[in-house]
């Protein structure tokens, strides 16, 4: 399995501004903002979307609440509003264009994303907008297991490895200093 590039916020926008399509818009953003994996946004219900949400996530089985923002909440509403209209809680947020009763699929949208990224000559893939919201969250918080919190997840050294940390050379600097200082 290839892995995840990092991305700053500056790609990201590079990339969505080299995207053609409103959903793929949409997914990237909500990737960024909440840390969803591309099957849980995939997966989500068009009636369902709301400012926080309460999402089991595919992979994990475990319940992870997610916030939006009331900017990106705003361009999903029509989605939502949509669905609700017709009474439809079985239509997914991002339906497939050929299959309107399943959702799109995880490989046309990393299709469609690495057609943007390479438009922008930004090296990603689907999961860079998870790794994105990792570092986000690190810099504000600034604690890994603040980070791991917000990501479900059950080792820490997952998490430092998302944010490109070596927990070990850490431990080495850490005991290097409390050496020093006795």
């Amino acid at each position: 399995m290839q892995k995840a590039k990092l991305i700053t916020n500056e790609d990201a926008e590079k990339i969505l501004s080299h995207m053609t399509k409103r959903h793929d818009k949409l997914i990237f953003r909500l990737s960024i903002e909440t840390g969803l994996r591309i099957s849980d946004i995939l997966d989500l219900k068009a009636w369902y979307l709301d400012k926080i949400m309460y999402v089991r996530e595919k992979k994990t089985g475990k319940i992870k609440i997610v916030e939006i923002s009331d900017e990106l909440m705003s361009q999903l509403q029509p989605i939502k509003d949509y669905a609700i209209k017709n009474c439809d809680k079985e239509r997914y947020a991002f339906p497939s264009p050929r299959t309107p009763k399943k959702h799109l699929h995880r490989s046309t949208y990393h299709r469609r994303l690495k057609r943007a990224a390479t438009s922008a000559c930004v090296d990603c893939s689907a999961h860079s907008g998870r790794k994105l919201y990792a570092g986000n969250v690190f810099r504000d918080k600034k604690s890994i297991s603040e980070v791991q919190k917000s990501l479900n997840h059950k080792y820490i050294t997952t998490t430092a490895t998302y944010l490109g940390i070596d927990l070990e050379k850490l431990m080495e600097m850490w005991q290097e200093i409390q050496n020093k200082s006795q």
